[in-house]
C-alpha cells in the first residue's frame, strides 16, 4: 500500500483544530506560539520559497511538539503562502511508518512541500543540540517514563527556558538549512 502525505495534509488541522482538540499542554502551546517571534530573514526566508505545504505529524504530549510546532504555525499564520496542517501520530501509523526516524516514532515531524507535494526538507524531534542535552545529561540511561512528576516538570521548566533561549532559533535554523540544500 502506497501511503500519499497529501491525503494526510488534506484532512489535517489547523493550528486552532489542535489546540481546540488537545488534551495536554494547551497554555504551554498558546504561550510559545503567542511568544515566538521571527525576524525579517527568516520572513523572507520562507516567503521566498513559498507556497509552502507544512505537514506536521504530532501528539499533544510530547514537550518538542509543544514548542516546534508552535513556533512553525506561527510562521505559517504570518507568511504568506505557508500553510501548515497537523495530524496525529497515533491516528496516522502508516503515515508515521513512512517518516520513522532510525526505527523510533519521534514527533513533532515536520515536512516542507512545495504545491505539487514534492518533499523539500523534513525534520524531526529536536534540534542537535537539545537532542544532545536531553540524551546526554537528562536521560543518560532512563527514559522519561522514569522520571518523576517532580522530574518531569523541572524538566520541562528547564527545557522551555532553553528552548526560549536557544533551541528554538536552533531548529528553525535547522529548518532553513535543509530547505537551502534542496534544489529549488
Amino acid at each position: 500500500m502506497s501511503v500519499d502525505p497529501a491525503d494526510f495534509y488534506n484532512n489535517g488541522m489547523s493550528w486552532d483544530e489542535f489546540i481546540s482538540s488537545a488534551t495536554h499542554n494547551i497554555d504551554r502551546m498558546k504561550m510559545f506560539f503567542d511568544e515566538f517571534e521571527f525576524d525579517e530573514d527568516t520572513a523572507v526566508f520562507f516567503s521566498s520559497r513559498s507556497p509552502l505545504q507544512v505537514l506536521v505529524i504530532a501528539e499533544d504530549w510530547c514537550p518538542d511538539v509543544v514548542q516546534n510546532v508552535a513556533m512553525v504555525a506561527k510562521i505559517g499564520e504570518e507568511v504568506p503562502g505557508m500553510e501548515v496542517s497537523i495530524v496525529g501520530r497515533e491516528d496516522n501509523p502508516e503515515l508515521m511508518d513512512l517518516y520513522e526516524t532510525e526505527g523510533k516514532r519521534r514527533v513533532p515531524v515536520i515536512v516542507f512541500f512545495d504545491m505539487t507535494f514534492r518533499e523539500l526538507a523534513r525534520w524531526t524531534g529536536r534540534s542537535k543540540a537539545a537532542d544532545a542535552w536531553v540524551f546526554g545529561e537528562v536521560l543518560k540511561d532512563r527514559s522519561f517514563k522514569d522520571m518523576s512528576e517532580d522530574d518531569l516538570r523541572a524538566f520541562n521548566d528547564e527545557f522551555d527556558r532553553r528552548f526560549k533561549d536557544t533551541y528554538g532559533r536552533e531548529s528553525l535554523q535547522e529548518w532553513m538549512h535543509l530547505m537551502e540544500d534542496e534544489d529549488f
